[in-house]
């Protein structure tokens, strides 16, 4: 509970700690051309998205340093699934924008 509340003090204090982390140009462009199955350069672009948002960032300082119970770390990780699954699918299908 109490990194969930410096969690959220930090995000308002510090409102750039809470910006989303964009995909580069280089890697938008490898995502659009591609035509079939590239198995390799997703997952690294999947690590490469992990290591690189803050989001991200604090979603694993919060499994590591709070989580001991395999059911806390279940329920954790399903949450922030649905969570961040839910954002980008407003954002592709239901062209929700965020101002940067």
């Amino acid at each position: 509970m109490l990194g969930a509340i410096a969690v959220l003090m930090a995000s308002i204090l510090w409102p750039t700690i809470a910006a989303a982390h964009n995909v580069s140009k280089r890697d938008a462009s490898f995502v659009q051309s591609n035509r079939g199955a590239a198995i390799g350069p997703f997952l690294y672009l999947g690590a490469k998205h992990m290591v690189t948002g803050y989001d991200h960032i604090l979603f694993l300082v919060g499994v590591i340093f709070f989580l001991y119970r395999l059911k806390d770390i279940v329920q954790y990780v399903s949450l922030f699934t649905l969570g961040h699954s839910t954002t980008l699918l407003l954002g592709v299908f239901g062209h929700v924008r965020a101002n940067p």
